[in-house]
């Protein structure tokens, strides 16, 4: 790869109260299609430190700010080329290249407002909305565009709504012991407001025959879609017309709370029943949304006399998971709940019932699950010794000396059945929350020994 960017910036500060700063820079990259090597990029930003004009008890200081960019994100290496696949020695067309392909464009305005009171604390707020153009994706072809079967295009529009918040505190500070409280949130979201392909499905490298999340104009990306399972009654009567020669006097609930024909339970026939459209074809409706409600993080330093004890504690609420790896295990009869050894009789199924939830491996609802969970991602003492202590064995070489011990991904309280809430399968260029054999985060032990001579 050969990238060759040119920029110049620009910083005035007039009284420490009004702040402007720009940029403007001009990048060419091999990754561009080689129609479109060079992309254009800049930014003006701007603050006023408010209480610099305006005296406010108890406010030590207030500043809001502003800022408007644009960036581009590059291409993967081989998007630009054509792919071609090899099996048993023969060769086959696989991505079609594109010599236009060129970066997304992001424009991304932003306002935030920073907050120091009561000698304490420290507030950050900032709303962001961000519209990307030209989002590169790797398109399905169709069956007659001569035997390729994707291309990776300029094609769409994707607008981003954040909001981001930190508040900063020093609960105690003292000469002999002082504590200090981070806490950060955030909320994204991410919508397809534009899209100048047919809406095509997608998902993680490697599950190219299954695809759970749909890519389509007004969709939040995010979303998976595929076939959902009657959980009652209601549903039931909104489709039984649908049904040819069925009552609903036919149908029941069964213990897992699903719809199945009457009389069936804890037998081979005992099968639940999807929603269907008003073709009396299979639905394909959203089962799950992958972003989540909010994330946040806890950072807590404590300090006494020479020991220092730190944690950090991430959150993230809602965002569902799909479990390929539990549907996998279904397809080989590897499943836990498969095991009906010790339940009631009343609550046993058989193979053919959860044989019907693994639905040869198509997309349905049954795998969503709930991806919140609470992690203690770090926990950490360190000792410093002290100098005069440290000279005694030293001799006056050792200036400092500090010595830590650190456990990482210590905690995870969560209720996905999964190995690890914390999942991601990419494509190359997006992560998706699905599960599929990905190996979870360790948990991790260290120790260090920090000199300074």
């Amino acid at each position: 790869m050969v990238a060759n960017n040119i920029f110049g910036i620009l910083y005035l500060d007039y009284k420490d109260k009004y702040i402007f700063d720009g940029m403007y820079r001009y990048d060419g990259s091999s990754l561009f299609g080689e129609n479109e090597r060079w992309q254009p990029y800049f930014r003006v930003s701007g603050a006023w430190r408010i209480t610099e004009d305006f005296k406010m008890n108890n406010i030590q200081e207030m500043k809001l700010r502003a800022a408007y960019g644009t960036a581009g994100q590059r291409p993967p290496f081989s998007a630009q080329y054509e792919v071609m696949s090899v099996s048993n020695g023969i060769a086959s067309k696989s991505a079609k290249g594109n010599k236009d392909l060129k970066p997304s464009h992001t424009s991304e305005f932003e306002v935030g407002l920073d907050v120091d009171f009561l000698n304490r604390f420290s507030f950050s707020a900032v709303y962001a909305n961000g519209i990307t153009t030209d989002q590169f994706l790797q398109a399905p072809q169709a069956s007659f565009a001569n035997g390729w079967n994707t291309q990776w295009v300029n094609a769409g529009t994707l607008e981003s709504n954040t909001i981001e918040a930190s508040l900063q505190t020093k609960i105690i500070n003292r000469s002999d012991f002082s504590w200090n409280l981070n806490v950060v949130f955030d909320r994204n979201r991410n919508k397809i407001t534009e899209l100048n392909i047919p809406p095509y499905q997608t998902g993680p490298e490697g599950q190219e025959a299954y695809k759970a999340f749909y890519i389509r104009e007004g969709e939040t990306f995010g979303v998976m879609y595929g076939s959902h399972f009657l959980r009652s009654m209601d549903e039931l009567a909104q489709q039984i017309g649908f049904m040819s020669g069925k009552k609903m006097e036919d149908y029941t609930i069964n213990a897992d709370g699903y719809v199945i024909p009457l009389g069936t339970e804890g037998t081979t026939s005992e099968l639940p029943v999807k929603q269907l459209d008003e073709n009396g074809k299979q639905a394909f409706v959203k089962i799950g949304d992958s972003n989540p409600d909010f994330k946040m993080g806890f950072a807590s330093t404590m300090n006494y006399k020479a020991f220092t004890l730190y944690f950090l504690f991430d959150w993230k609420q809602g965002g569902d998971i799909y479990n390929k790896t539990a549907q996998w295990l279904t397809r080989d009869d590897r499943h836990g709940m498969m095991d009906q050894a010790g339940k009631p009789e009343n609550e046993k199924k058989t193979i053919d019932y959860y044989k019907a939830f693994y639905d040869v491996n198509d997309f349905n609802d049954f795998w969503i699950e709930d991806g919140t969970f609470v992690k203690l991602r770090e926990l950490s003492l360190s000792y410093t010794m002290p100098r005069g202590t440290l000279s005694k064995f030293a001799s006056g070489f050792v200036k400092d000396a500090k010595l830590s011990l650190i456990g990482r991904n210590l905690l995870t309280f969560t209720n996905y059945t999964g190995f690890d809430p914390e999942v991601g399968t990419t494509n190359g260029t997006q992560i998706y929350a699905y599960d599929f054999a990905g190996y979870p985060n360790f948990r991790a032990f260290s120790a260090s020994l920090e000199l300074k001579f």
